[in-house]
């Protein structure tokens, strides 16, 4: 099989200020009439990556999919893939596959010629034909398939025969269109992993479209995050979660427990920000750019606070509540928890012990503290 260069685990070719995108998008928007899908999206995507293209319904990430692939037309601005323009290339000259969630199986042929079907349409002889085949049933895991028919596989193994598919004839770009989604929650798991390790081996550039914040934080090298048509944040996943620009942002990535206050004290090193819904003071350990007086959010995940009967040191950074709701998720606990304002919060706590005597439950009076670190002050 010819592979392309993957990344290497420590390259990251978008931090670099020379470096080539393999994708270029470039002021792009999609009209439907007057229903704007697509607005003014700039993006590049590297060789080697695994991108995810990261929203809700109606948040443009499947039109700009399908401009991509060729299936739309841009309304304006411009798309280049490999260094060409795109503008009115049709779909099958493209350098570009898609693997679509349905995964359009032929029901009537074989796993082996479903895969070969596109390699045939292209006239490889038959001996390039059998090689790239079962070199792809090996690469899925599926050399012992190739008899069988789509109605006599699990739903995880149609989905791999569709990637074969989509990887037969070598593709510089393949776009996903929620490729996990008909599949359950621990198969889909499973499958996020084969898909990276599938993706790492081949070296071809992925773009996934998702609406699950888990899967896109599972799969990409870095996440672009669409809301009304537009990417609101482009970065890692670990950027993307821990620092977010924006409360959109914050609340769509997973839970998270938002505080909203004004500016008592704004220093160079510190800021002090004053919250009726903490019942007390903020605390940040770094300057924030703010005017006097404005009103931030404060952003906190609830794996960042501690939740105890005895109340914290200091004069800032915890909250005193009422715990309303306890769900065990077996690995962590999730309490709810209403504060004193009335804001209701979350916590997670770890089950490191099978029991736990002194355990916090149901109705406790408690204190919810953090580390001034630990939260991202928001402008928006």
């Amino acid at each position: 099989m010819t592979a392309q260069a993957p990344i290497a685990a420590s390259a990251k070719p978008w931090r670099e200020a020379n470096a080539e995108p393999i994708v270029r998008i470039h002021n792009v928007t999609k009209k439907f009439g007057n229903v704007l899908a697509v607005d003014n999206v700039s993006l590049d995507i590297f060789r080697g990556e695994l991108f995810c293209l990261l929203g809700g319904s109606g948040s443009g990430k499947s039109t700009l999919l399908r401009m991509l692939a060729g299936f739309e037309s841009v309304t304006s601005g411009t798309i280049s893939i490999d260094g060409q323009d795109m503008a009115g290339v049709p779909p099958y000259e493209r350098p570009v596959n898609m693997m679509f969630q349905s995964y359009a199986l032929f029901p009537h042929m074989t796993v082996y010629n479903n895969i070969a079907y596109g390699l045939r349409r292209d006239g490889l002889p038959a001996d390039q034909i059998r090689t790239r085949v079962e070199e792809l049933l090996a690469l899925v895991k599926l050399e012992d398939y190739g008899k069988r028919k789509p109605d006599q596989l699990s739903g995880g193994q149609r989905q791999r025969v569709a990637l074969a598919r989509s990887l037969a004839k070598n593709p510089k770009l393949l776009l996903l269109d929620e490729p996990l989604g008909a599949l359950d929650k621990k198969l889909r798991e499973q499958t996020q992993y084969e898909l990276v390790k599938i993706q790492e081996k081949t070296g071809v550039t992925f773009i996934v479209v998702t609406h699950d914040q888990e899967e896109a934080m599972s799969l990409a090298t870095r996440i672009g995050v669409m809301d009304l048509g537009a990417i609101v944040q482009i970065g890692e996943p670990r950027e993307i979660y821990e620092y977010p620009n924006s409360r959109f942002v914050a609340g769509f990535i997973g839970n998270v427990n938002m505080f909203e206050g004004v500016v008592t004290v704004d220093q160079p090193d510190h800021v002090r920000i004053r919250s009726k819904q903490v019942g007390g003071d903020i605390f940040v350990p770094h300057g924030v750019s703010c005017a006097p007086d404005q009103t931030l959010w404060y952003a906190l995940r609830p794996e960042k606070l501690r939740v105890g009967r005895d109340k914290p040191e200091g004069d800032a950074n915890f909250a005193h509540g009422t715990v309303d709701e306890i769900v065990y998720l077996g690995d962590l606990s999730l309490y709810h928890i209403v504060l004193d304002s009335g804001q209701r919060i979350q916590a997670t706590k770890p089950n490191i012990e099978r029991t736990d005597e002194e355990n916090i439950t149901w109705d406790e009076k408690v204190y919810v503290s953090w580390d001034g670190h630990s939260g991202v002050v928001l402008t928006s």
